[in-house]
């Protein structure tokens, strides 16, 4: 390069008019114009630079580095595009004589609009403090001596700077979903004059390690195998002996864990659902969780009141419900002295039918499947099944709309040595059924522990846990109490107690709790006390 050069760092998240998170999915609606709205932010910035005297502008697109600025975008004569599969290269830095950032966002963590730090999985740390992606090319840029013209983009953001550097406010965010955004034509113009202020040398970050705080132990445990030092359940570190060269690591320790979503490949992640789902996914919280003993209790009692009845569905609901708690939460069933209450109500099994007669409706099906099942795993005496109705029964289920009941009920009894499975493909409701398929998927685990009674041996439980934090926030929107007690206790036999999902998704069990203990009806009032229960059990062990 000759003559003067700058540097300038581009994103979409933090331009005027991206107001939502659905605008930032290639090929969404909306997703054309933020392009738009950000190139023009480019070429405005672009044009405050030359102004002040700088001969060539190169310009890293953050948002989609491997690919930059694809479809023909109109950027300025006077810039020239990077690529590569890092957009904070160190060949950018290298001869030029200032940097900027343009439509940045805030740091993970911080509740910005659309706040995320090098993709979706985690927080990154120094010393304490947290970064934001602005910050990594501020210090990254200290370290090489190039002194930083301004950062634009939402208030979050220019609060975290901490007036360390010019900013041009883009945006209000009202939530990590959700922004006000300034007009695009007066941005524009206080772009193109910070442009063509002269830059600030920035003080390099401490020169202590990078801590990287992941959404699941899984991603950390990815993180760690590329020689990151794990610090617990959830965190990792990486040294150096530059910043350059911690940030390199933990880069590449965040790309070996952004493995967990779907097309992950080099370079900067992509939007896609999953990528936006995790992203409104908060973290470990660093305060101790609430040992939920009191919704624990009342949860109990509801229970115990909803299935006092003596029919197949409350018998076996009841009977159900006890041998898992027994397996999950033993020292809670000890406390509570619920040794006897649960060898009554298995007891109780042996006046449930196990005929399936043509018409049977599914829930009736599955208690009398239930019932069957818990008085085997228990090892004692029971009627045996008669596979072939069993198999004629799971046929009509099938042929009623009642797939999943069908798959389920096969899957238990061949549990049991009584295999009579239909012909289902493997997660046949996906992209069919959402709900449909996260039941699906919580009974992979159900199946995986018998009945949360044993540790999970699937290879694929990792991935199947990954698919469950990804779903948190559309469980807690459309407040579906059944499905995310379900979440909660398969997070919890997998170890993942400590996530800001499962905390999440417990808030909200707790939220909705009746005054009575219940929560929702008796089938999501059995899920929320294993889902308290659990939780107190592991609390208190912890502690």
């Amino acid at each position: 390069m000759t003559g003067r050069g700058a540097w300038l760092v581009v994103d979409v998240v933090g331009v005027a008019g991206v107001d939502t998170l659905g605008a930032l999915l290639p090929g969404a609606p909306g997703a054309a114009q933020a392009r738009a709205w950000m190139m023009a932010e480019v070429n405005a910035a672009v044009e405050g630079l030359l102004s002040a005297g700088f001969e060539r502008v190169w310009v890293s697109d953050a948002s989609c580095s491997t690919v930059p600025f694809p479809g023909g975008e109109a950027l300025h004569p006077g810039a020239e595009p990077c690529s590569g599969e890092d957009p904070f290269a160190p060949s950018w830095l290298e001869d030029v004589q200032a940097v900027a950032c343009v439509g940045m966002h805030a740091a993970a963590g911080t509740g910005g609009f659309g706040a995320h730090t090098g993709g979706p999985l985690c927080v990154w740390t120094c010393a304490g403090r947290t970064l934001s992606e602005a910050e990594l090319v501020l210090a990254l840029a200290a370290e090489a001596g190039v002194p930083a013209v301004f950062v634009s983009g939402d208030d979050v953001l220019r609060a975290g700077l901490e007036g360390r550097v010019g900013y041009v406010c883009t945006k209000t965010a009202v939530s990590t979903e959700r922004a006000v955004s300034r007009a695009p034509e007066e941005v524009h113009e206080e772009l193109r004059r910070a442009a063509a202020r002269p830059g600030q040398d920035q003080t390099p970050l401490p020169d202590a390690p990078l801590v990287l705080c992941f959404k699941s132990g899984h991603q950390a445990t990815l993180a760690e195998r590329t020689g990151a030092r794990r610090l617990d359940a959830y965190r990792v570190e990486v040294s150096g002996r530059t910043f350059r060269e911690r940030y390199t690591h933990a880069r590449r320790a965040v790309a070996a864990a952004g493995r967990v979503l779907p097309g992950a490949g080099p370079g900067s992640f992509v939007f896609n659902p999953e990528a936006l789902a995790l992203l409104r996914l908060p973290g470990p919280s660093e305060a101790p969780p609430p040992a939920r003993e009191r919704e624990a209790e009342r949860a109990l009692g509801a229970f115990l009141a909803l299935t006092a009845g003596e029919d197949d569905a409350s018998r076996a609901l009841r009977a159900l419900t006890l041998h898992m708690l027994e397996g999950h939460a033993p020292g809670v069933f000890a406390r509570w002295g619920l040794g006897a209450r649960v060898e009554e109500a298995v007891e109780a099994l042996t006046g449930v039918s196990l005929e399936f007669p043509a018409g049977l409706p599914p829930e009736v099906g599955m208690s009398r499947v239930d019932a069957w099942y818990v008085r085997g795993e228990r090892d004692l005496s029971t009627a045996p099944l008669a596979p072939a109705a069993l198999r004629d029964y799971l046929l009509h289920l099938d042929d009623e709309g009642y797939g999943l009941h069908g798959w389920l009920l096969g899957e238990i009894a061949a549990t049991r040595g009584v295999d009579v499975r239909l012909s289902i493909p493997e997660r046949v409701f996906r992209g069919v059924s959402r709900r449909a398929d996260l039941y699906w998927l919580t009974h992979l685990f159900l199946l995986d522990t018998r009945y949360l009674r044993s540790p999970p041996r699937a290879p694929d439980a990792s991935a199947w846990t990954e698919e469950l934090l990804a779903a948190t926030p559309e469980l807690i929107e459309g407040m579906d109490l059944d499905l995310a007690a379900e979440v909660v206790f398969c997070l919890q036999c997998v170890g993942e107690s400590g996530g800001g999902a499962h905390e999440s998704l417990l808030a909200l069990l707790a939220a909705c709790q009746r005054s009575d203990g219940a929560v929702g009806d008796a089938h999501s009032t059995a899920a929320a006390l294993l889902a308290f229960a659990g939780a107190l059990e592991r609390t208190v062990s912890e502690r």
